[in-house]
């Protein structure tokens, strides 16, 4: 018996060569993420029809006609619930596409299954073509402009953004401060970096609650290298090359943090304007 070996190929996300354009999600699809709900209800139903999709392949390749015909009944029920859930979406999908399945897979007609399987993946395929990483990044990612931190320099309440960029300008100034050999700038732009890194654990803590999750981006190295400044920067001449050095590893936690929540964090900004 032939077998549906390229059923659902086109469910997959496909982008051109050269550019990803991103568009802000419609806002009906907010109802189904957090803050307005934490059942992720459209993530749900994604799920349903994806899977529904493949009992129907898995059933017909082992002959079990009945029990694909019943999967790809519970798929028309998934793909309308979804239809529903966010009008902005409406024309991506092809409701008679999916009765085309059911009646190919009710005639027991592979080759009718497989080209109506096709077209209706791509009608899948496009949407998260379109969407999908938007969505991500929107969605499935804490919303950062909605969380304050506690300056520990100047004991004011700051967006994310504006913490990030006071700490960037105090390890710059730090940098600055010792490659001009003036010791006691250094001593002071070095105290507010070491401040405003420990500060960064608050932040973290509010989402992270596991502390061993903390502690890969602020781990022993980390620890000891704020330790390793506050301690040289008291020497009566720093050693300019090994706070240097100490600065590097506060670094390397900053990048595994931006590597992780930077780009949604840009991403949602740029949808909030």
């Amino acid at each position: 018996m032939k077998k549906i070996l390229v059923l659902f190929a086109t469910l997959g996300l496909s982008f051109g060569a050269d550019q990803v354009i991103l568009k802000k999600p419609p806002v009906s699809l907010g109802k189904y993420y957090p803050p307005q709900s934490n059942r992720f209800e459209y993530v749900s139903v994604m799920h349903e029809m994806s899977t529904a999709f493949y009992g129907v392949r898995l059933n017909i390749n082992e002959g079990r006609w009945d029990m694909a015909l019943d999967w790809a009944n519970r798929l028309k029920d998934a793909y309308t619930r979804a239809q529903n859930m966010v009008p902005e979406w409406k024309n991506y999908f092809k409701p008679a596409l999916v009765d085309e399945l059911i009646n190919a897979v009710r005639a027991k007609n592979l080759d009718q299954v497989i080209k109506a399987s096709k077209e209706l993946g791509e009608t899948c395929a496009k949407c998260h073509a379109e969407n999908q990483i938007a969505v991500k990044l929107v969605y499935h990612y804490p919303p950062f402009a909605t969380l304050k931190m506690e300056d520990p320099v100047e004991f004011v309440q700051l967006s994310p953004k504006e913490y990030m960029k006071k700490l960037s300008d105090s390890m710059k100034a730090l940098r600055i401060s010792l490659l001009q050999g003036d010791v006691q700038k250094a001593r002071e732009a070095g105290e507010q970096v070491v401040e405003r890194v420990k500060g960064t654990e608050a932040i973290c803590s509010k989402c992270h609650t596991d502390k061993t999750v903390v502690d890969r981006i602020h781990g022993k190295d980390h620890e000891q290298a704020l330790a390793s400044i506050q301690k040289l920067l008291k020497e009566p001449q720093p050693n300019r090359d090994a706070i240097f050095k100490a600065m590097s590893v506060i670094g390397q936690s900053c990048n595994k943090c931006h590597n992780l929540h930077l780009v949604p964090a840009m991403v949602q900004e740029a949808f909030r304007k």
